[in-house]
């Protein structure tokens, strides 16, 4: 008995094999067949691949009348798992599939397209990244905030965990990034990819485009991240209805205000560790915050080697900056203006100066204006809790208080100041260390500086929020 190859080309296709995808029919000329532009891509990949519509469908485990409606245009929003099967199918990776897919409203867009791109190592954040990863991978908990000051890493963790899901469960990642504001303040690159409008509206015109988001999404295993949430953007709401619908869905939400948020979903991002004044010149390098100062340093000067004055140097910028990741970037930036020793000299004059980014010939940003409103945002009594820790010296060691001790300062019962401090820490305006056992906090020099003035309720914002 012989078996016959069916044919992969129909008697009314023609045969393209050599053209490569470059030189595909671009969005304005559909090549003949009243196509979308994915159905062409599509089309064009499976011939070159020799396969006819039956074969592709049967590899991929599709209906050949799913087939035809994609090539023919009729569906122009396929699903996620959908692509993946098109993919394995058909042999090609998912970046290029996402490429074949970029100009198409779907869930086939994945973080490799629509994330922000961040430079630079990623360096102290290892076990945050893994518990994480861990936390978003069980069931119970497929919600999870990330919260912190401006430039303290938020983005950049949620932007490796994402890889993370993404290369170990096969999920499809969905970036949206709503703090247009980083734009201006120097925390987005300027050409920032832009996000596919049903995202969009998905997330800010109400039930039905939500809904339209839901069916897209479907039961594919997905990440959505909502980057730079606000309040206005009421992300509690919209995670409670993509989550209802979509049972394989996960969101990872980073926020400086986590107002609205479940308690349960709240994950705070600390600084990075800073040296102590007594750490031995040979471990320097081993901590967090000095390494990533080094290593970015070393990013814009090859030639920089560090010795233990520099080393020395870099320790006392790194604690000035209270070890914040987007402080410390800027901070080797300025290493090509002035010496570490000077940035070092500069922090103790105009240390926003050093922690603001260079912007060229662009118009400079109010640095971390970002914490002058998050302060503003504090009650009467957690402001005066701040402006107490931020201007008198505690009994413990470099500043730091316990809880009874700023209870005490402020004559609070521990209770209520145990409330407002973790508030505090919540926002990222607090650090902590642990001393002899007992838990201590401190202001970070960046709200001291950034925002003194709402500290003291000189503000305008202050007067808007001024609930006890």
């Amino acid at each position: 008995m012989t078996l016959l190859r069916e044919p992969a080309v129909a008697a009314d296709e023609s045969v393209e094999q050599n053209t490569p995808i470059a030189f595909c029919p671009g969005p304005a000329d559909d090549g003949g067949t009243g196509a979308a532009p994915f159905g062409r891509h599509l089309r064009d990949l499976r011939l070159r691949s020799g396969l006819s519509q039956m074969q592709l469908a049967r590899s991929s485990t599709l209906s050949i009348r799913a087939i035809r409606d994609l090539e023919n245009g009729r569906v122009r929003q396929p699903r996620a798992d959908s692509l993946r099967l098109l993919a394995d199918a058909l042999g090609v990776s998912a970046p290029q599939m996402n490429r074949l897919v970029n100009d198409h409203y779907s869930l086939g867009l994945l973080a490799a397209a629509t994330e922000p791109a961040v430079g630079g190592p990623f360096i102290g954040r290892e076990q945050e990244a893994a518990a994480l990863a861990a936390m978003l991978g069980a069931e119970h908990h497929r919600l999870i905030t990330i919260t912190g000051i401006e430039g303290v890493g938020k983005t950049r963790l949620a932007r490796e965990v994402a890889h993370a899901l993404e290369a170990t469960e096969r999920s499809t990642v969905l970036w949206l990034p709503l703090d247009d504001d980083r734009l201006w303040h120097g925390m987005a690159p300027l050409r920032a990819p832009e996000q596919p409008a049903w995202l969009r509206e998905g997330v800010h015109r109400g039930p039905d485009s939500r809904r339209r988001l839901a069916e897209t999404i479907g039961e594919s295993s997905s990440l959505l991240v909502l980057d730079g949430a606000g309040p206005e953007d009421d992300p509690s709401d919209i995670a409670a209805q993509l989550l209802a619908s979509c049972p394989r869905l996960r969101i990872l939400v980073t926020t400086r205000n986590p107002v609205g948020m479940p308690f349960d979903t709240l994950f705070p991002l600390a600084p990075l560790p800073v040296p102590s004044s007594d750490t031995e010149p040979a471990d320097l390098g081993q901590v967090a915050s000095v390494a990533l100062l080094l290593a970015q340093t070393k990013r814009v000067q090859p030639a920089f080697r560090p010795d233990p004055q520099v080393l020395a140097d870099a320790a006392r910028i790194c604690r000035a900056l209270d070890g914040l990741p987007a402080a410390l970037e800027s901070a080797a930036h300025w290493s090509l203006v002035y010496s570490l020793r000077q940035l070092a000299h500069q922090l103790a004059v105009e240390p926003l100066t050093v922690a603001r980014r260079p912007r060229g010939d662009q118009q400079r940003p109010e640095p971390y204006a970002s914490v002058r409103h998050t302060v503003a945002t504090l009650s009467v009594r957690q402001r005066e809790l701040l402006s107490a820790m931020s201007r008198t010296t505690s009994r413990g060691t470099d500043g730091y208080w316990s809880v009874p001790e700023a209870a005490d300062a402020l004559g609070l019962s521990a209770a209520d100041c145990a409330d407002d401090i973790y508030h505090l820490v919540i926002l990222g305006l607090l650090c902590r260390v642990d001393h002899h056992d007992v838990a201590m906090f401190k202001v970070l020099n960046i709200v001291g500086v950034a925002g003194q003035h709402a500290v003291a309720g000189r503000n305008d914002i202050a007067g808007q929020h001024t609930a006890a």
